[in-house]
């Protein structure tokens, strides 16, 4: 099937507006109004925008910045907004909020990123929002000047109220239905632009590459490695696309941290998100890496973990992005996890890196530039996230790939295969009405194979011992 064909811009943008009159949005507004040089993700923003726009494109932008003046300062106001603080005026602002537990005296620290401060908070605002204690969580915040207990004329600020921010429920119907009025191209521009991208920076190949991203947020338990050069673009939508995306970039992560803390009795990020991200993975330390790496061996496999006497299970997909030197647009080394920590390279290795599904080869994709971001209608960030969020435990789509494909061969290359290709079905073909089998094995069985077929390659690099055949899988 030909999808190289030229389409009118101006034309797809007004049937994107149609369409979903009341989530799209004109990602390019950003930029204009200001939004772009604030350090907030593109489901803040898009929300933001989407506010304050017209069904025409245009935006109120002094609208927009007086939002900001008063939900959104920066730390130049920090002073000022203490000021009123301090004289009896309760604060509300959106911001991305985390709380720590003081290692000596217990007490609950919260911190504010726009005062630049730590303060505390109600003891009841961390039992109802856990996710709190894990890292920065944006949401409205309820600030007001309290009394130190036990401590005379001291005082401090202090969050009395708080709602993590978060997109309306959604008609997944109304989504689904919407698909049968594009063509598959049309769709394809649609995904790459609501992902922030220029559709016109990147050929079909690429496109199927970076949706590749995105499974671990639409189906359960997708497991995949992305190895690339610097400024790809690999965690951009983890941190700007979702909510129910946990991203870690460098430092160490404990078991505690993962799947359950004994000492607070709380599950961790593993069993709070869709989808953990290790970023940046050689500046990543594991605490215990051998206690841990045998936990994720089990999760991995089983979605089950345990710690001590508690036993606990998620369906959370799990991400590992790193950074590799590349020669002449290839990887420099044959074995492509060798800049990688030794419990993904080395004869023991090959246990964990079976247990994940894809290899997603992202020296393949160009370097993000100013031409590289969208600058047209696409679907708001927080409203698409929630849209993924809600395809996850859609089943049909699991269905018709394990209904339409035979296997003849590794069990787990089997799993891996269609648990990427039920995710490439939910992007592409969310209603699965308009998909024909040619176009099933074409865009989303065959990149499958291809991303399980990277991974298998990679395995028998790292041990000789292992295969790099992957299982015979074919459309029935």
């Amino acid at each position: 099937m030909n999808l190289n064909s030229e389409y009118n811009k101006d034309f797809l943008d007004q049937k994107i507006s149609t369409s979903f009159p009341d989530v799209c949005v004109h990602k390019g507004l950003a930029s204009s109004v200001g939004l772009s040089g604030r350090t907030i993700p593109a489901f803040v923003s898009d929300w933001l925008v989407s506010r304050y726009s017209d069904n025409k494109g245009g935006v109120n932008s002094d609208g927009i910045r007086q939002f900001i003046s008063k939900y959104l300062p920066d730390k130049k106001q920090k002073e000022s907004l203490m000021y009123e603080i301090r004289n009896g005026n309760p604060l509300k602002i959106l911001d991305s909020f985390s709380v720590k537990v003081h290692p000596r005296t217990g007490a609950l620290l919260l911190r504010i990123p726009c005062l630049d401060i730590v303060g505390g908070l109600r003891e009841s605002i961390v039992d109802e929002h856990p996710c709190l204690l894990m890292g920065n969580v944006w949401g409205s915040g309820r600030l007001e000047w309290r009394p130190l207990k036990d401590k005379k004329d001291q005082f401090q600020i202090f969050m009395t109220a708080f709602n993590p921010m978060q997109a309306a429920s959604i008609n997944l119907d109304y989504f689904v239905n919407q698909r049968k009025e594009f063509s598959l191209e049309e769709w394809l521009t649609l995904l790459t632009r609501t992902m922030g991208y220029n559709e016109k920076n990147y050929s079909l190949r690429q496109k199927l590459m970076i949706f590749t991203r995105l499974i671990p947020l639409i189906e359960p338990r997708a497991n995949i490695i992305e190895l690339a050069p610097k400024g790809t673009g690999k965690s951009y939508i983890y941190s700007q696309l979702s909510r129910h995306a946990w991203l870690i970039s460098g430092g160490i992560v404990t078991r505690a941290q993962l799947f359950y803390d004994m000492n607070r009795q709380q599950a961790g990020i593993i069993s709070n998100y869709n989808a953990v991200i290790l970023d940046e993975i050689q500046t990543i330390k594991l605490s215990n890496e051998g206690e841990i790496v045998g936990a994720l061996k089990g999760y991995l496999e089983l979605g089950e973990f345990r710690v001590m006497g508690f036993h606990g299970s998620s369906d959370a997909g799990f991400v590992i992005l790193g950074n590799i030197p590349i020669v002449d647009g290839m990887p420099r080394d044959t074995n492509c996890f060798s800049e990688l920590p030794k419990w993904l390279n080395g004869h023991d290795a090959t246990a964990l890196l079976d247990r994940f599904h894809a290899l997603v080869p992202g020296w393949e994709l160009p370097r993000i530039q100013s031409t590289s971001l969208c600058r047209a209608f696409a679907l708001r960030a927080d409203y698409f996230g929630e849209v993924l969020y809600t395809l996850r435990s859609n089943q049909k789509h699991m269905a018709f790939v394990k209904d339409h494909t035979q296997s003849y061969g590794d069990l787990r290359d089997t799993r891996a295969v269609r648990v990427l290709a039920s995710g490439y079905l939910k992007l592409l073909y969310p209603d699965l009405e308009s998909v024909t089998l040619e176009e099933f094995n074409e865009y989303c069985l065959q990149p499958a194979i291809e991303l399980r077929s990277n991974m298998r390659r990679q395995m028998a690099n790292v041990d000789p011992e292992f295969s790099p055949n992957i299982a015979d899988i074919q459309v029935c």
